[in-house]
This record gives C-alpha cells, sequence and structure tokens, in this order.
C-alpha cells in the first residue's frame, strides 16, 4: 500500500508542470514594439539575473521590431530674468564701503520712485556740518576782503583828491610872475609844483594798480569759497547715493552676501559696486538650468525642453535652449561643485505666475537612435557573467535563453544590435 502511494506522488510534478505550461500558452498575447506596455521610472543599469514570468502569470510576448531610442534628460535650475536692474552700493568719495540700514521687504511690489534702499550716512551729516562751517567761514572772508578793498580805495581815492587838490594850489603860486616875487620865493614855488605833479602822479598809479589787483584780490578768497561750496556739494551728492529710490516698477530682489552665505540684510557692510538688490523685468523670465560635466555634452541650442515649477504643479510651459556657458561655475553658497549653465527660453512668459527665484525643472528628450532594433527594458535580463540575454519563444510552451548585443539604451527601449531579427517573440524576465 505505502508502495503504490510514492508511484502516485512520482508522477504528480510532471502532470502539474504539463498542466501549468498549456495554461500559459492560453494566455500569451502579442505587442507592437511602438507602444510598449512598460512600467515608468528609471532601470537599473545592471539588472539582476532573471528568468522566466511564473507560468500561472498573465505572459505578454513582445515581438522585436524597429524603434526610437528616447532617453529624458532631467535638469534643475530656477527662474531669473534676462533683463534687471542692479541697485549698487555707492561710489562715494569719503568712503569704500557703506553699511545698509533699510530695505524695503523682499518680493514685495515696488512702484517706481519708492524708496528701496538706505546706506548708513552719519559719517557724512559730521563732513557736511564741517563743509558748512568751512564755507561760513569762506563767506565771511569775502566780506571782510571786500570792506578791507573798498576802505583802501577810499583812502587811495582821498590820497589822490588832495594830491589833485594840492597841485592845484601850488599852480596858482606857481604862476605868478617872477617880477613881483623874490627870486627864492619864485623858485621854491615852481619846485612845490613839480612836487605836486609827482604827487599826484604817484597817488594816479597807486589807485591804477589797486584797481587792477582789486579783482585778483577777490578772485582769491571767492576760489576759497568754491572750494568750500565743492566739497559741501559733494558731501550732499554722496548723501543722496546713499538713499536710493527705484527707478521703474518691479519686485525687489535683494542681492547675495557671498560671504555670509545668505541674501543682503540691514546691518551688512557693502563695498563699491557690490549688488545689494534688483529690479527684474518679469517679462524677460528665463530658466537658468545647472548641468553636470557628464550631461553638458548631451545639449545643444536649440534643444526642445519641457519646463515645470514646483511652487507650481499645473503649469507647464515648453521652451528651448538658447545659451549653455562653456565656463562652470559654483552652484550656490555652500556647494563646491562646479557646473554648468543652460540658458532656456519659455514659449510663453506668464508675468502674473512666474516670479524669480522659482525652482524649476527642465525635462529634455533626447533621440538617442532612430529606426533601429528595440526591446523594452524589462524583456531584459542579466546573467551572472554580465552577459545580457532574452526570452526567446520557440513555440507556445517553450522558450529559450537568447544572447544579445546592446547599443543605446533609453528610458523604456534598448537598441538591439545582436541575437534578435525584427518579429522574435520575447517573453518578459521575471525580476
Amino acid at each position: 500500500m505505502v508502495k503504490e502511494n510514492k508511484t502516485k506522488f512520482r508522477f504528480l510534478p510532471a502532470f502539474s508542470v504539463a498542466a501549468i505550461l498549456i495554461a500559459a500558452g492560453l494566455c500569451l498575447q502579442p505587442v507592437s514594439a511602438q507602444n510598449p506596455e512598460v512600467k515608468s521610472g528609471k532601470a537599473d543599469a545592471r539588472p539582476p539575473i532573471a528568468s522566466a514570468a511564473p507560468a500561472t502569470a498573465k505572459v505578454v510576448v513582445y515581438k522585436v521590431a524597429n524603434g526610437e531610442i528616447l532617453k529624458e534628460l532631467l535638469l534643475t535650475g530656477e527662474m531669473k530674468a534676462a533683463r534687471s536692474v542692479s541697485i549698487s552700493a555707492p561710489n562715494i568719495s569719503s568712503s569704500f564701503s557703506n553699511m545698509v540700514t533699510f530695505l524695503a521687504p523682499e518680493g514685495s511690489q515696488i512702484q517706481k520712485g519708492e524708496r528701496i534702499v538706505e546706506f548708513d550716512d552719519s559719517s557724512l551729516m559730521s563732513q557736511k556740518s564741517e563743509a558748512e562751517r568751512t564755507l561760513d567761514e569762506a563767506q565771511l572772508t569775502i566780506e571782510k576782503t571786500k570792506a578791507d578793498l573798498e576802505a583802501q580805495r577810499c583812502d587811495l581815492l582821498n590820497s589822490l583828491s588832495q594830491a589833485e587838490s594840492q597841485l592845484k594850489q601850488d599852480q596858482l603860486y606857481g604862476k605868478i610872475s617872477k617880477d613881483l616875487l623874490p627870486g627864492n620865493d619864485y623858485q621854491k614855488y615852481q619846485l612845490n609844483v613839480q612836487k605836486s605833479k609827482l604827487s599826484l602822479e604817484k597817488a594816479k598809479e597807486q589807485l591804477d594798480n589797486f584797481e587792477k589787483s582789486y579783482a585778483s584780490q577777490m578772485q582769491l578768497v571767492e576760489i576759497n569759497r568754491s572750494q568750500a561750496e565743492i566739497a559741501l556739494k559733494k558731501i550732499v551728492n554722496d548723501m543722496a547715493k546713499l538713499k536710493i529710490d527705484a527707478p521703474q516698477d518691479g519686485i525687489l530682489i535683494y542681492g547675495d552676501n557671498w560671504s555670509s552665505n545668505r541674501k543682503i540684510q540691514p546691518g551688512d557692510t557693502l563695498f563699491q559696486g557690490m549688488e545689494a538688490a534688483s529690479l527684474p523685468d518679469l517679462s524677460s523670465m528665463q530658466v537658468v538650468g545647472y548641468v553636470y560635466d557628464t550631461e553638458y555634452g548631451s545639449l545643444a541650442l536649440d534643444m526642445r525642453c519641457a519646463i515645470s515649477l514646483d511652487a507650481l504643479p499645473d503649469f507647464k510651459v515648453e521652451g528651448k535652449i538658447i545659451s549653455l556657458t562653456s565656463v562652470a561655475s559654483r552652484k550656490g553658497f555652500a556647494s563646491q561643485k562646479k557646473v554648468f549653465q543652460a540658458v532656456i527660453q519659455p514659449d510663453r512668459v506668464d508675468v502674473q505666475s512666474l516670479k524669480p527665484g522659482m525652482t524649476a525643472r527642465i525635462r529634455i528628450p533626447m533621440v538617442l537612435a532612430k529606426d533601429t532594433l528595440t526591446i523594452p527594458r524589462e524583456y531584459l535580463g542579466l546573467d551572472s557573467q554580465g552577459r545580457s540575454y532574452v526570452l526567446k519563444q520557440t513555440d507556445s510552451k517553450t522558450a529559450s535563453v537568447q544572447y544579445v548585443g546592446l547599443g543605446e539604451i533609453g528610458d523604456r527601449l534598448v537598441q538591439v544590435v545582436s541575437g534578435v531579427s525584427v518579429g522574435d517573440p520575447l517573453l518578459p524576465i521575471q525580476r
């Protein structure tokens, strides 16, 4: 009795396998190479050793056909304006650096003429007071000099009048006839006339020299006043530069403080020319994508791409690459990794939705091969020696392992260069 039971169990596995293979053959369904039913997502570049799908599962047969190998390159980036007005730390004569004391809120809508940034002007205030005092002193010096010169002119005019009066008096005595006077008196009167003429000429000469030097003496003190006015005007202009109003409407974006790895904020000291803020033109929004050197060679100008925004999941727009940098730069403040930049121009710009600094994702489809033998990645296996293979269906019940040579590998399809032909039926690999 025991022997009979053992005999029955010996034939049971063979019978079960035959039944499963028959059931599997009834469920085989072919699909086309142009639209294979594959799962989305990136597959492992080196899939584990695979086996045929369980006979009890529904098996989908794939027939090898020509197709297109596509690979999608995903870049990250941010929205930036191609045109923007930069607000920089002012260039003033009294200092090479200035401290920020006020900043309008970042991201706020700024109207033209609205105050957006102020720098500390306390040192200039003291300089202004000193310059005003110097100017007042120069003005007083001018008034005093003018008064002194006018007094000197009066003295010279008075001397001239006295000389003229004395000459007239001496000339009256000099006209007396020699016959009416003693010889000594006559000679004395003639000598007095000569002396008075010399005195008059000297007085005229002194007045003439005074008039010629008057303008130069006044110019000398007026130069001091002009220098004081110029110094005061420079200080006033520098103070005006420290208070910056918006030159146009826009959204205020703070500049980067590279030394502190953050945005500019009140209390920071900026050197001349450093950007404190900017007012971007929203109608010129672009996407600046960051590309590692391993992917840089795959990009080219005018390549089409799809743009999506993390902040606006429903916003989708297409665009094209309009610029590729040839020199790598740092991606961010704390990152030491170097990346290239790809500038993508959207086909349309929504100024109400797109804002500077929004994180963007750029999907760039790349055609690796056209009109070539393709198989879905789930129909490809890898043995322990690293060789690629497929399960080629020989009939409705059996399949054989066929090693294949691979070319380009896309996100969904893989190029096969040897091992299979068009129309060969393949079974999926059980992972």
